[in-house]
């Protein structure tokens, strides 16, 4: 049988809590005054901070998907000579989220109206998320797919059709659907994409590779200029968006500060309200301390006593005010903070409250009892 070992002047784990429950009924207004801070402290944190927070998030993520994180690989000159099987032997790394390979552009045309032409480039790997099939379906080896935008050019509004390679010794190839590009891959629009082998091909002159965080773009492009499968790895261009990227750490940064700084007054503010609360409610009950102190009760107990007290309608006030501004910023922003931001204010609320408890508690419990209880 398992016994608890109490020290003599210290209570018990459950008549501590039972006494904190008391003394919390005892003291309503302290303990009210303390919901109400703390409720208030947490809704104006999550619907002030908390929406700027949301709206950061959604501000990177946008920034995030114009292409902060596309790495483009090109062979300008002909020189660098990438090997076909290059964006399968990248899309191994950890840092890349997908990559494919394009060859050298050749003019194609309808062979049943020839009053136009667009450029046609051959595929090697999978196609991204950015370049979208709106039409058809996904070609296999030998057939196409035509940019939205070549759709005009070429009279193949519905996607299906054949391409000519002006150089009539080569067969027409089958188109059987249309793609959309965005982002940085919106140029794509005016091309058109023939799903090709590595092993029918010599070289590519491009490669793409999506990073899979904006964080490790410049350690994958490090990798990339020495791993890249190429004859001359040393001739290849490597672009990376640099610019936006800087924009990206320029808007979280200040959006950011400013979030942190609002934080900072509004939980200031509470922790003073906080401070006089306790003080107050102490100082209603010092007689009861000094009382529990001549009885035996250890200041270690008091201080535990009046801790527990404090959590009582900490804990109250934070449910009560952390609920009430998510369901504020729902219904008003249709936008919430992560659930990792609003844990956080949560928790250094619960701290602030603490630590500006414990100093007074600690005060009042180390109070000589024979001056409290003294009698003029």
């Amino acid at each position: 049988m398992v016994t608890e070992t109490v020290w003599r002047g210290s209570p018990r784990t459950r008549d501590l809590l039972r006494d904190a429950g008391q003394g919390a009924r005892a003291q309503i207004a302290t303990t009210f005054t303390l919901v109400l801070v703390l409720a208030t402290v947490c809704f104006s944190i999550l619907v002030t901070t908390g929406q700027s927070a949301a709206s950061e998030a959604r501000i990177v993520e946008q920034i995030d998907s114009a292409g902060t994180r596309l790495i483009a690989l090109s062979d300008d000159g002909g020189n660098a000579r990438i090997l076909p099987d290059a964006p399968a032997t990248l899309a191994i790394l950890s840092d890349v989220s997908w990559t494919f390979g394009l060859g050298e552009a050749v003019d194609v045309t309808n062979p049943l109206l020839r009053d136009g032409r667009v450029a046609s480039r051959a595929l090697v790997g999978p196609l991204p998320a950015d370049v979208a099939l709106i039409q058809g379906r996904i070609p296999q080896v030998g057939e196409a797919i035509i940019g939205s935008t070549a759709t005009a050019t070429l009279h193949l509004a519905e996607g299906l059709g054949t391409v000519q390679v002006l150089d009539a010794t080569r067969d027409p190839v089958g188109v059987v659907g249309v793609f959309d590009a965005t982002g940085p891959l919106e140029h794509l629009s005016n091309t058109v994409l023939v799903a090709t082998a590595p092993a029918d091909m010599e070289s590519l002159r491009y490669v793409y590779v999506m990073a899979t965080d904006v964080t490790t773009v410049n350690r994958l492009e490090e990798v990339l200029a020495t791993s890249t499968p190429a004859d001359n790895p040393a001739a290849l261009t490597i672009e990376t968006p640099s610019g936006a990227i800087a924009l990206r750490d320029v808007i979280a940064g200040r959006l950011g500060a400013t979030s942190r700084q609002l934080m900072a007054v509004v939980m200031g503010v509470g922790a003073v309200i906080i401070a006089v609360t306790m003080l107050s409610a102490t100082v209603s009950r010092r007689r009861d301390f000094g009382r529990r102190r001549a009885l035996g009760a250890t200041r270690s107990a008091l201080v535990a006593a009046l801790l527990a007290q404090t959590l009582i309608g900490a804990v109250t006030g934070i449910v009560l005010g952390t609920s009430a501004g998510l369901i504020v910023l729902h219904y008003t922003t249709a936008s919430l903070p992560s659930w990792q931001f609003t844990a956080g204010v949560a928790g250094l609320t619960l701290l602030l409250t603490l630590l500006a408890a414990t100093p007074i508690a600690t005060h009042a419990a180390h109070r000589d009892p024979l001056l409290i209880l003294r009698v003029p």
